[in-house]
């Protein structure tokens, strides 16, 4: 289930809760860098992965735009792993959990990992919108 369920850009936020629940602590990045690239191979989309888990995802471009100069949109998988003394949360194996406290968003006793998660996830919403120009 999706704590951010209609929380718009819909599509956005499914791939930030989805990177959510993969761990990916620095040095960690191998299931998160999987994720990515089930990501690439289910769309058909080109991409290369190197032995440090650096993956780069490759989209053609919309019809009409093949001779525009392409874009490029950047984040890192990994995150910063810190929880409260009294957390039990070990960054290795257990997801972020989610917490929606009114018009914010935080993690359980933990960091939310949220400035590269999202800038991930809005990458990963813009190459799976086919819709987008």
């Amino acid at each position: 289930m999706y704590v951010l369920k209609g929380v718009e850009p819909e599509n956005v936020w499914r791939f930030f809760e989805d990177i959510s629940r993969i761990p990916r602590g620095s040095g960690n990045e191998k299931e998160i860098c999987d994720y990515f690239e089930d990501f690439a191979l289910k769309r058909g989309l080109w991409y290369k992965r190197d032995e440090s888990d650096n993956i780069l995802i490759r989209k053609q471009a919309s019809a009409g735009y093949e001779g525009s100069e392409g874009v490029i949109l950047q984040g890192h998988m990994d995150m910063v792993c810190e929880k409260l003394a009294e957390s039990s949360h070990d960054f290795l194996k257990d997801p972020i959990k989610l917490v929606r406290d009114g018009d914010f968003l935080r993690a359980d006793g933990t960091t939310l990992g949220g400035d590269d998660g999202i800038a991930a996830a809005m990458a990963l919403a813009v190459l799976d919108d086919d819709r987008l120009e």
